[in-house]
């Protein structure tokens, strides 16, 4: 064992794998790699101040299954650890989410693993996976045509808590372990048949692949660690696009895709699901197109677990509503509007300064009587804009303008004292409260503002949602 462990104990510190005073929940499932794991955590224990206990997972799906829990009950009992046995009817769960057995077998189990480390503070679950078992899932991967995020799917750290600190020992080097040290293992009947395409590739294509190249499993350790890193940058980079434009965290303007490139396009649209679902369980390359390609050219698309709508240049999820809302406004400052993330700011300015967009106003002083109030707009609300005489709707006005009906209330509404509107965000200022004398020192600056927005005194960049309010990066004024 000393040679192995020697390898095992260096990588374990060189990635922080395990730290003093984890909590280490082993997935145990009595094979030779599981046990190779669980002996090597053992002696683990001696550098390392750690907890370690074992969660072995029942699939009920093969007929020895209870003589396997049965084993591995009586392993971990002979060796001290405390284990936690759980169960699922993972045949039934593959009917109801339509997903293939082996996914379906993996979610239940990391379910379950999720659940046991929940109970505890600085939880890890280690997995058994090496790096052969990478090799074999790299060819699955590669055989469904996944991308990026399919290809790196296993990593030495996955997540926040999942840990594989077998990845650089090969099945071969296993094997050794366990043969030099007469080590007694569990073998699961179901590995030596060719049912599974994991076990197809393991028994067929692998050993022809060796037959070429004898250190595949090397190289392709190398490819996956090389696209596990530019799949968290693209992640991280998506995501932040996405913090940067999303509407109410929920709406995506279709015209921030088209600042990208294609690949950048997929990963935001990706980490949009994967926010809007929690997941991105069976959501594949097909779906990932259709949002991409349809959007512009359907009313909406149901994909596993979430119902998209597409409208006047929005993507957002069905059922989207955005609350009513009133506000009153007793003098200058700023005012937040909680329902729609936005922030109403009113101040005094001394010299007339032409609004750049028709998200903010200018108005005289002596006009406005406070408090004023701001609300949503509602289906009777009319006025004259400026430089016009006709009396139009703001529901006209706000349709007119591109925005879908859903988020109409995105717009507020600033009406007078004494009851007349002012004006309706996104649209021109009402013709009674128009500037006459652009010499005037008296004046109000209305804006509406994203809550990320500054204080005024602020210059903001001209980058901005047209229908919405301002979003870009702030810059102090010179």
């Amino acid at each position: 064992m000393k040679r192995l462990y020697t390898w095992f104990l260096e990588n374990i510190r060189a990635y922080s794998l395990i730290i003093p005073h984890d909590t280490v929940i082993l997935g145990f499932s009595g094979g030779k790699d599981s046990v190779t794991l669980f002996l090597l955590l053992k002696e683990l224990k001696k550098d390392i101040p750690f907890d370690l206990m074992a969660a072995y997972f029942n699939h009920g799906l093969r007929k020895d299954a209870d003589a396997e829990e049965k084993w591995v009950r009586a392993f971990c009992e002979n060796q001290g650890v405390e284990l936690v046995v759980g169960a699922k009817n993972v045949g039934q769960f593959k009917k109801e989410t339509g997903l293939n057995l082996e996914h379906a077998a993996s979610l239940s189990r990391y379910q379950f693993f999720q659940e046991i480390s929940s109970r505890y503070t600085n939880a890890k679950v280690a997995t058994a996976h090496t790096r052969s078992d990478l090799t074999e899932t790299f060819f699955i991967k590669l055989f469904r045509g996944s991308g990026l995020q399919g290809l790196s799917a296993i990593a030495s750290k996955k997540g926040n808590n999942i840990i594989r600190p077998l990845l650089l020992f090969s099945q071969g080097a296993i094997l050794s372990f366990i043969q030099r040290n007469s080590i007694e293992f569990y073998q699961d009947p179901t590995n030596r048949e060719d049912l599974f395409l994991r076990n197809r590739i393991r028994h067929h294509l692998v050993p022809e692949i060796e037959k070429i190249e004898p250190d595949i499993d090397n190289h392709i350790f190398q490819t996956v660690s090389i696209i596990q890193e530019e799949y968290d940058y693209f992640s991280e980079t998506a995501g932040a696009i996405l913090d940067q434009h999303l509407i109410l965290g929920e709406i995506l303007p279709l015209h921030i895709l088209e600042e990208y490139h294609l690949a950048m396009q997929r990963h935001v649209i990706r980490e949009y699901i994967r926010l809007l679902k929690g997941n991105l369980l069976n959501i594949g390359f097909a779906h990932i197109e259709a949002v991409r390609t349809r959007a512009q050219s359907m009313r909406g698309l149901a994909i596993p677990g979430l119902e998209l709508k597409f409208h006047k240049g929005y993507i957002f999820p069905a059922g989207l509503t955005v609350p009513g809302y009133c506000y009153r406004v007793d003098g200058p400052g700023a005012l937040e509007i909680k329902e729609t993330r936005q922030k109403l700011h009113v101040r005094e300015i001394h010299s007339f300064q032409k609004p750049w967009n028709n998200h903010e106003i200018i108005i005289p002083t002596d006009l406005a009587v406070f408090p004023l109030t701001v609300r949503n707009p509602q289906r009777e609300d009319k006025y004259v804009k400026i430089n016009s005489t006709v009396k139009q709707k703001v529901f006209e006005m706000i349709r007119a303008s591109g925005i879908p009906a859903e988020m109409r209330n995105l717009r507020p509404v600033v009406l007078n004292g004494d009851g007349r509107i002012i004006w309706a965000a996104g649209s021109p200022a009402s013709e009674p409260f128009k500037v006459e004398n652009k010499n005037d020192k008296n004046l109000l600056k209305i804006a509406l503002l994203p809550l990320s927005s500054p204080l005024p005194g602020a210059k903001l960049l001209k980058k901005f949602d047209q229908n919405f309010c301002l979003v870009g990066t702030v810059l102090p004024q010179s």
